[in-house]
């Protein structure tokens, strides 16, 4: 779904991608501690946060911000969680000095420059085959599944730029759109036009077996083996995830014209057999992300979208409203349905398109044609932010698609395909832009000229595990884009480590 949700933001929007720069423009101060100045980009009269994040100062402490250049001086106190932030107007080529006292003894006593948001961002590290669908992250290695271009590409990261070390090709047509690792070696890619999922070696490259109906199977090649399965085993397999030695397999179930065929499903397979052990009915239409926690699965079903060819203008489809199925995956069975009900006062707060979750069970989606969030209680089965009354990104008067979206440290990370920016969340308060995050992360050209007919669509990210600067130096944070085709980073840290 994720796929076939960016050609069709691609094709209504018409937008061609013609070239972009490389990252951030201008100098920038490189910070060496927890206390900040923070602009989106370099200039005059720009918005400036001079700030510290939790614990850069005593509770209740009197901090006091002068901008050296121009004399102008803020007093503020540290926050309960020992962090401020005050904002100023000014050149990002000024110098700030930050004083804190706390019971009449000096603290702390520095001058700061200005660290750009955009500096922490590097774009075209690569160029990535046909119309990306996801990206991977293991160990040090990056995996870029290309849905036209039918492989997934293989970067090592520990080189800068990304090493590009060969392809995984799957049969022509499958249209790969997802993967999970298995094992050591191994990965299941969900093809989506193919009807098929593929057993790859990751570190080989090779294809090992294609799972197919006979009636679905075509050119197999280059797979080595093929495994037939019942017809209709996969109805556009979207989504992955491999659980207790079984892959779990999601299936839009779409018509020829891309609408709900009826629920969607989940394919269930014995990883030690590829054979076909179940199939699990979705409460919903267009089953498609999931997320594991303690063996159980949470599957999202979509829902659908209406287009008005007359009017030119989305409505959520009120016949196939999106839910989120919790399976137990020692019997493979459903038993309890989260219902996200639609709001008549957000008619285009709809279609959710990728879960993810925090480890305490707070799951989060992102929405299809507007820039905002909705959030569940996985554990209580109970719908926190939902269409009513979204955690808001961009302007919901504005057509934008939060593509994906992934956490660490207790931070979301989204992207935003319409306007080429890379979005903060505080998962502990849901605060939008948290310091030193004061703006989206410009990512593409419309984040460099929010006005710009042409757009990268920055798509989807993942996050490298460890800490950088302890356990490997530079980015954390990798993004595709679906038009421009790129490989992109962002140091998430903004070299503060």
């Amino acid at each position: 779904m994720k796929l076939l949700l960016t050609i069709f933001v691609f094709s209504f929007f018409g937008a061609v991608f013609i070239g972009c720069d490389s990252g951030g423009d201008g100098g920038g101060f490189v910070p060496t501690g927890d206390i900040l100045a923070v602009a989106e980009r370099t200039g005059t009269s720009q918005t400036i946060k001079v700030g510290g994040t939790a614990g850069s100062v005593p509770p209740g402490s009197t901090v006091e911000v002068t901008n050296l250049s121009t004399s102008e001086t803020k007093t503020t106190f540290g926050l309960a969680d020992g962090s401020f932030d005050p904002t100023f107007t000014g050149n990002t080529n000024d110098l700030f000095n930050v004083l804190v006292t706390n019971n009449e003894n000096v603290v702390i006593d520095i001058e700061i420059g200005v660290t750009l948001l955009r500096n922490a961002v590097e774009r075209n590290l690569a160029t990535l085959g046909s119309v990306p669908a996801d990206i991977k992250i293991r160990g040090s290695r990056a995996y870029v599944i290309n849905g036209f271009s039918n492989n997934i590409q293989i970067f090592e990261l520990n080189q800068n730029p990304p090493q590009f070390l060969g392809t995984i090709v799957v049969p022509p047509g499958s249209n790969p759109i997802s993967m999970d690792f298995f094992g050591n070696d191994q990965a299941y890619v969900a093809n989506n036009i193919g009807q098929s999922v593929a057993v790859v070696n990751i570190f080989s490259g090779v294809c090992q077996t294609l799972i197919v109906s006979a009636e679905d199977q075509g050119n197999t090649q280059p797979c080595q083996n093929v495994i037939n399965v019942p017809s209709n085993t996969f109805e556009e397999p979207a989504g992955v995830k491999v659980v207790n030695n079984k892959v779990y397999i999601t299936n839009n179930n779409l018509d020829d014209n891309f609408n709900p065929n009826g629920n969607g499903f989940v394919t269930v397979l014995n990883t030690a057999t590829n054979q076909v052990i179940g199939t699990i009915n979705a409460s919903g239409a267009n089953t498609s992300s999931m997320v594991e926690i303690d063996e159980i699965l949470y599957a999202l079903n979509n829902g659908n979208i209406l287009f008005d060819f007359d009017t030119f203008e989305f409505t959520c489809d009120t016949s196939f409203p999106p839910s989120i199925d919790i399976i137990d995956t020692l019997d493979d069975s459903v038993f309890d349905t989260i219902d996200i009900p639609l709001s008549q006062q957000n008619p285009t707060v709809c279609l959710p398109n990728n879960l993810t979750a925090t480890s305490d069970g707070f799951g989060y989606t992102g929405l299809g044609l507007v820039g905002a969030l909705l959030k569940v209680d996985l554990f209580e089965g109970t719908v926190i932010n939902g269409t009513a009354n979204p955690i808001i990104i961009t302007d919901l008067s504005d057509l934008n698609n939060t593509a994906d979206l992934a956490i660490k440290d207790g931070l979301l990370f989204t992207t935003l395909f319409n306007s080429d920016q890379i979005a903060v969340l505080d998962t502990s308060n849901d605060q939008v832009d948290p310091f030193p995050y004061i703006t989206p992360f410009p990512a593409g050209l419309r984040g460099d000229s929010p006005n710009s007919q042409l757009f990268d669509g920055v798509q989807s990210l993942a996050i490298r595990s460890g800490e950088s600067g302890v356990d490997f130096t530079g980015a954390d944070l990798y993004f595709i884009t679906g038009i421009s085709e790129q490989l992109g980073s962002v140091d998430t840290t903004l070299q503060t480590q």
